[in-house]
């Protein structure tokens, strides 16, 4: 969550180039009221519609008036007031077998500043979550596709990894509460405390665990292969 407050103004002349597409339909003379969410223009009162892609067509039509010719475009401006950002850290313990390079975490600490903290309970399992999500994404998660055809091989569960929960150890969070200044109930974010410094810790643990032998880095996500090789390429 990010507690704040905002406006945001557009001008975009999508409905003028829109009607620009429709002039030859039985609609031609009713003005576009209204863009539908899902990319497509709708007349008023009729089940009368383009697409997105269709009016970015017909604005490049060589008959289209002058003034709506044209690729489709439109500026915005954005007003927000101070946000409101959260503080932590998280420390990471590992153990690398290295015949494997299986990586296991044997200790895992975070403090997370979330301002004014309404509900503890949910605060401190929120955190919970989110580590495991950021060590899934350093350690297991990777889209792998064939080189040759561009075939993605890791397109199931089957062949993706994702982290479970013996893999983990009981983790030790806790919550500092600094109210915030810059909105009235001094709130922080919470949720995305222990995913974003998960990826730091964890890669950062295997490269200290690692130092010994001269590694100093080790791309994400260190899966056993890569962390095997690491080691092998650091032995020679």
């Amino acid at each position: 969550m990010l507690a704040g407050q905002g406006c945001y103004s557009d001008d975009f002349d999508l409905p003028r180039q829109a009607y620009a597409c429709m002039v030859r339909s039985p609609h031609a003379h009713a003005r576009i009221r209204r863009i539908d969410a899902n990319s497509r223009f709708t007349v008023k009162g009729t089940d009368r519609g383009v697409h997105l892609f269709e009016a970015a067509a017909a604005a490049l039509r060589p008959d289209a008036p002058e003034t709506l010719r044209g690729p489709l475009a439109g500026a915005g401006e954005e007003t927000m007031s101070v946000p409101s950002y959260p503080y932590g850290t998280a420390v990471c313990e590992v153990e690398i077998d290295p015949e494997t390079g299986t990586t296991e975490i044997v200790r895992y600490t975070t403090v997370d500043d979330v301002g004014r903290a309404v509900n503890p309970m949910i605060l401190h399992g929120q955190p919970h979550g989110g580590i495991a999500a950021g060590v899934g994404q350093a350690l297991l998660e990777l889209c792998c596709y064939d080189g040759a055809t561009g075939q993605m091989q890791s397109a199931t569960f089957m062949d993706y990894a994702l982290p479970r929960a013996d893999m983990f150890p009981p983790f030790a969070t806790e919550i500092s509460e600094v109210p915030s200044t810059s909105n009235p109930l001094g709130l922080r974010g919470g949720g995305e405390g222990g995913t974003t410094p998960a990826l730091g810790a964890v890669i950062n643990a295997i490269v200290d665990a690692l130092a010994e032998l001269g590694v100093e880095h080790v791309e994400m996500p260190a899966t056993p292969e890569r962390v095997w090789r690491a080691i092998q390429d650091a032995r020679r």
